[in-house]
């Protein structure tokens, strides 16, 4: 009987395993095969509309020093809702052809939008405004980042 338990939970063991296996086969075939795409696994990176975000809130005139916190509160707001943000392509050119579909001017008014509903003053309303638009002047295909592997 015992012989019969420790036989089963054995091949109950393998029968689990082999999903797990094959799948680790087929994704390493595909990846030695180049079917991730020239350039290999790419991402989105948006620290460089962060920091372009971030220049403009420095700006140290008057206008500057009167819209900095809505400003910088607006970077933060536009790096939280690009909806690029963390993905991850099987290749650079599909990475590119993402960032290049982005409709930039549809966020811009979602932007505006939040920025109006968020800020009383004008002030911070306006800080926010531009932040979003520093932040989706930047926006290009540098944003393709390839993965470390």
């Amino acid at each position: 009987m015992q012989r019969f338990l420790s036989a089963s939970a054995g091949s109950a063991l393998a029968r689990a395993a082999m999903p797990v296996l094959l799948l680790a086969v087929v994704l390493s075939a595909l990846l030695l095969a180049g079917c991730a795409g020239r350039g290999g696994l790419s991402h989105v990176a948006t620290d460089p509309l962060l920091e372009q975000c971030q220049k403009r809130c420095q700006q140290d005139d008057e206008y500057g020093v009167l819209t900095r916190n809505g400003c910088m509160r607006g970077c933060e707001a536009a790096k939280v809702r690009f909806p690029l943000r963390g993905s991850h392509y099987m290749s650079e050119e599909s990475c590119r052809q993402a960032v290049n579909g982005l409709d930039v001017e549809a966020q811009l008014r979602l932007m505006d939008t939040y920025c109006e509903d968020t800020w009383v003053t004008i002030h911070r309303r306006k800080g926010c405004k531009d932040a979003a638009r520093a932040f989706y002047g930047a926006v290009g295909e540098q944003l393709c980042r390839p993965d470390a592997r």
